[in-house]
């Protein structure tokens, strides 16, 4: 029996077509039969998925048969239906396909649960991520980078802001000056009346002019004192002499009375007085006061304390004097013809001269001296002042708007009395041109004698750039060229940037308090605002200041508020980057030019605006509240500054040393005298500065966000994946369904609207007929 089983599996084998159609029948007879297959329509109304009945219609059961089927040929809603649970059998996320092919509502029930369960910690462990990302929080990087830092530049001023024996030629500034005597005789006046200081009662002699007197003016009674040229009568000759004994205890009375300062008498002897101390311990100047008393035999000396106020009768009674405004002192006196005008050597802060000195150097000053060689600082351009008319009717008196201009009124602290003067000064000055104010003020040949950076010497006229500050005057900075990067080849004194300066102190002007300059160091790119951030170094001393860099880098919005350029129309500092004092002063003088209609002199204004006046109380007392405004609680919020994004910090460490020594001995052109003479007159005018790094390394601080965009994705998926296992991929899908649903929507109802406006049509045209 075996062997006919395999014969027939050898027919099988041979003909399986054949024994196929044998055995089931011919497969396509069922197409030429009245045998009905579900339609897709069908399905969604009758039966469940898979489930067949009989049709009718021939071409869906060539689309179920071939695969094509066309979704179009679906109602609107069943198409609806058939896209979403395609896309539950399609989708790669996890649960949902579980949802979809779940065979019993328990299943599903389940599934759902967990499906709500793992979104639910999605939406809370994704609003952690986007909390941290939302805080915008960043972290400091700090590299300490072995190479050389750029140099800064160095900026140099004078405590001395103008030379008095040229700023005294401009009217404003001497009526601010003599408002400015007045006020510290009063206060000295009003100290010694409380018994502060002692009164000197003693009465003044006046000895015979063929010896030297035997009297001097104390130092402190020439504090604030500052005397100018001035028309007298005077008596000369026997007349005043033989009227000059019973003068001489009324004028003392007198003086008491109205002043707390003795006459002045440069020739007096016993006592020394600040002005004139170069005069004393010297040869050279004890030989002055023998050939000033040689003079006056020859050329006599005139009284006019008695006839001060009156006015001149004649020439023989018309003399000059030295005259301070604030102690009505005029002395000497002599004929108006006698005077000679000519240039000094040096002038100091009370406008006394001397006409030939072997330590003086630079620019000489213009003057008028006596037959005594006595001299007084006068520029020849405004004729001198008539005493009697000045002192007529008793005490002076100023403009009573320009006094209460200046802002002296109750003061008694010579300390404050000075700072109001120098702020007087500034806007005394602010209505001279930037370039009259640099003719006033010191050059960079007469500040800086020698220079050099590297170890080589610098080229003063072409390495320094002159700027004209408000409170310091002419200013001069070195390594101004921002096309140029100056570095140190070493750390050290020796190849940084020294300079030797000389400030002339004899030309200071009676508000300047310290002898030295001023030194600034800041980027190239920044306004160096000196009075706020410079350094001050003394005369007489070798002040050496080490650097260190420090770089930093900042974030802006939305991770810091640093402004990345804070320049705009309103910053008055155009030419220079934004720094955080400049938008100060540039909201403050913004305010002070809206409120008070005009600007700050200590401000730079913009173009078309003015500096408020200096002798306008109202202009003067706006400023003042304004200023009181800013600093009170409610100030910060009308000026908002924040740090620029990048800055360079230097940090400054000062050591002096006393200069010059001994055995230095400089001599250099600039001192004519001996070694020792030399060596003294620059221990009180003259400096030596250094500006060096301590290392050859700096400091980079830079700011990064501790939390990007990159670090939210990764862990925004990284939680997609964990609660849902969705990629970027699934992402797309969802996004495709929603296309795919708008499109459909879109289409139904353009596919509607047609429909009606074709039926209205259809109407319409029925109607018609």
């Amino acid at each position: 029996m075996s062997w006919m089983q395999n014969l027939k599996n050898y027919q099988h084998l041979r003909d399986p077509s054949e024994y196929m159609s044998q055995v089931y029948g011919d497969p396509l007879a069922y197409l030429q039969e009245n045998t009905k297959f579900v339609t897709e329509r069908e399905y969604y109304e009758d039966f469940g998925y898979g489930e067949c009945f009989n049709s009718s219609e021939s071409e869906v059961q060539c689309e179920l048969i071939t695969g094509e089927f066309d979704p179009k040929l679906l109602p609107y809603d069943k198409r609806l239906a058939w896209h979403f649970k395609e896309f539950c059998y399609k989708t790669s996320a996890h649960g949902i396909p579980m949802i979809g092919e779940a065979p019993n509502v328990y299943y599903r029930a389940v599934w759902v649960m967990l499906f709500l369960g793992c979104m639910i910690m999605l939406y809370l462990n994704a609003q952690s991520v986007l909390d941290k990302y939302n805080r915008n929080e960043k972290i400091v990087d700090i590299q300490l980078k072995f190479d050389t830092a750029p140099f800064p530049a160095i900026t140099l001023c004078n405590l001395n802001p103008y030379k008095a024996s040229l700023a005294t030629s401009v009217d404003l500034v001497k009526r601010t000056l003599s408002a400015f005597d007045g006020a510290m005789g009063k206060a000295g006046g009003n100290k010694e009346h409380d018994g502060e200081k002692e009164v000197i009662t003693e009465a003044p002699t006046t000895p015979a002019p063929t010896t030297k007197p035997s009297r001097r003016r104390g130092k402190r009674d020439l504090s604030g004192a500052f005397f100018e040229p001035g028309f007298a009568r005077c008596l000369c000759g026997s007349q005043g002499s033989s009227e000059q004994e019973d003068k001489d205890d009324e004028k003392e009375e007198e003086m008491h009375e109205t002043t707390t300062r003795k006459p002045f008498n440069i020739n007096d002897a016993d006592e020394e007085w600040d002005g004139m101390e170069e005069y004393d311990n010297n040869e050279h100047y004890e030989n002055y006061d023998v050939e000033a008393t040689t003079g006056m035999n020859m050329m006599e000396e005139c009284q006019s304390e008695r006839t001060k106020f009156d006015e001149p009768t004649g020439f023989d009674d018309r003399c000059i004097c030295a005259f301070d405004r604030s102690t009505h002192d005029a002395w000497p006196c002599f004929l108006n013809g006698t005077w000679e005008t000519t240039e000094c050597d040096t002038c100091n802060e009370h406008a006394f001269c001397t006409k030939d000195n072997k330590t003086a150097k630079g620019h000489r000053s213009p003057c008028i001296c006596a037959p005594s060689k006595f001299c007084v600082a006068y520029n020849g351009k405004t004729p001198p002042i008539e005493i009697w008319t000045y002192l007529q009717g008793g005490t002076p008196t100023e403009d009573p708007n320009f006094l209460e201009a200046m802002g002296f009124q109750g003061m008694t602290d010579e300390v404050a009395i000075v700072t109001k003067a120098k702020e007087n000064i500034m806007f005394a000055m602010a209505t001279l041109s930037m370039q009259d104010r640099e003719r006033l003020s010191t050059t960079k040949r007469e500040l800086v004698h020698k220079c050099s950076f590297n170890g080589k010497a610098c080229d003063i006229e072409a390495d320094f750039l002159t700027h004209i500050d408000p409170v310091f005057g002419s200013c001069f900075t070195f390594n101004h060229n921002r096309t140029v990067n100056l570095t140190s080849i070493r750390a050290g004194p020796m190849y940084g940037l020294r300079m030797l300066v000389y400030v002339n102190a004899s030309d200071y002007m009676p508000t300047t308090e310290a002898t030295g300059v001023r030194l600034t160091i800041h980027d190239k790119e920044d306004f160096p605002f000196p009075d706020t951030f410079g350094y001050s170094a003394p005369t007489g001393y070798v002040s050496s200041f080490g650097l260190r860099l420090r770089k930093m880098s900042r974030l802006p919005a939305p991770y810091g508020d640093c402004v990345p350029d804070g320049k705009t129309s309103d910053y008055i500092y155009s030419n220079y980057e934004y720094s955080v004092e400049g938008c100060y002063r540039s909201c403050f003088q913004q305010l002070v030019l809206k409120e008070c209609r005009c600007g700050d002199p200590r401000f730079p204004v913009p173009e078309g605006a003015r500096h408020c006046d200096a002798a306008d109380p109202v202009a003067r007392r706006c400023l003042d509240a304004r200023m009181n405004d800013l600093g009170g609680l409610h100030g910060s919020f009308r000026c908002r500054c924040q740090q620029p994004c990048r800055q360079s910090i230097y940090s400054v460490t000062y050591s002096p040393a006393k200069w010059p020594s001994l055995s230095l001995q400089i001599q250099l052109g600039s001192c004519n005298g001996t070694a020792v003479e030399c060596n003294k007159h620059y221990k009180e005018n003259g400096a030596m500065v250094e500006v060096f790094y301590e290392q050859l390394n700096f400091e980079m601080l830079t700011e990064s966000e501790a939390y990007g965009f990159v670090n939210l994705l990764a862990d925004f998926g990284g939680q997609l994946g964990l609660w849902c296992g969705i990629s970027f991929l699934t992402c797309c899908e969802f996004v495709f369904l929603f296309l795919e649903t708008a499109y459909m929507s879109a289409e139904h109802n353009y596919s509607l609207y047609k429909k009606k406006k074709a039926e209205k049509a259809k109407k319409v045209a029925s109607g018609s007929f």
